[in-house]
């Protein structure tokens, strides 16, 4: 992978339905080498699913964060375990037995069982929990965020997203067939479910088929300093390699990083850089695999 290749999983896993004449606009690059482009992330396995989903914000979730060392080696019982709780969405494996484990939450009042739950099936002993308050990446396509909590979705809504849950690349036509309607109600559909930022359009991102190396830092800051500021100014010194940053409310301190870098060389001089910032300390783990599953929300289209 290169950075143009990173560049196009970015803008994917923003808008998954994109067109490669879109792609091409954006990084200015011509339509053929970003189909072959895509296509090749896509034979590699790099990019698992093109998928559509519910926004968490659009039903009034939470995003969770519980990360820590695990002290069991068997990890498939791990996955198994842990993905039959319709919170849990994602698990991040990494270097030091480290697990990153992401939940979307019905309500906050779940957060006391869920990190349990966790802590026990994956031998987690001292869990550290992680509420999302943002995130900064780079991308021409913005993360739409609801503007109210009174979102209006039908039953017609929810069925457009479940046929585009499994492949959000679908035509407009196959999604009308799909749910017995017109292209152009589903066109007009699918423009205000996008607009209004209650239909996640993204990708399954698998980082374990590149040959590249990816990590996760976190970073403590010092506490003078504006989290927010220190997290959008690093990403945006060290772009393309931190693509994703993320805070969280109840971690004043804390951000944590998504790395690309093309070998373990490039990697570490990154974190001695990182290391003459304002911080106080910064711990890295290297990704091993990402696994992604469907939560109650999902379980909702198809009701």
């Amino acid at each position: 992978m290169d950075d143009i290749d990173l560049k196009i999983i970015l803008l994917l896993m923003n808008n998954s339905r994109l067109s490669y004449r879109e792609i091409s606009d954006y990084l200015e690059l011509s339509v053929n080498a970003i189909y072959k482009r895509v296509q090749n992330l896509i034979e590699l396995n790099i990019i698992q699913q093109f998928t559509a989903r519910l926004k968490p914000y659009a039903v009034g979730a939470t995003y969770v964060f519980i990360f820590g060392q695990s002290l069991s080696q068997d990890l498939d019982t791990i996955t198994s375990n842990l993905g039959e709780h319709d919170n849990t969405w994602q698990i991040i494996f990494s270097s030091r037995n480290y697990l990153y484990i992401g939940a979307i939450l019905e309500n906050i009042h779940q957060l006391d069982s869920y990190s349990s739950f966790v802590s026990k099936m994956a031998e987690i002993q001292s869990p550290k929990i992680g509420l999302l308050s943002g995130v900064q990446y780079n991308s021409s396509i913005p993360y739409i965020v609801p503007k109210s909590k009174n979102l209006s979705y039908d039953r017609l809504d929810l069925e457009i997203i479940r046929a585009l849950h499994k492949d959000s690349r679908k035509s407009i036509s196959e999604i009308a067939d799909d749910v017995n309607s017109t292209s152009n109600t589903v066109r007009r559909r699918l423009t205000r479910l996008v607009e209004e930022g209650i239909i996640d359009l993204t990708i399954n991102f698998n980082p374990e088929e590149a040959s590249d190396v990816f990590a996760l830092f976190q970073i403590e800051i010092n506490t003078s300093v504006d989290k927010i500021e220190f997290a959008s100014y690093l990403h945006k010194k060290y772009n393309p390699n931190l693509f994703y940053c993320w805070t969280f409310s109840n971690l004043p301190n804390l951000i944590i990083c998504w790395v690309w870098s093309n070998s373990m060389k490039e990697l570490t001089q990154l974190v001695d850089d990182i290391k003459k910032e304002n911080i106080e300390s910064i711990l890295f783990d290297i990704m091993s695999k990402v696994i992604y599953f469907d939560t109650w929300k999902e379980k909702l289209l198809y009701r």
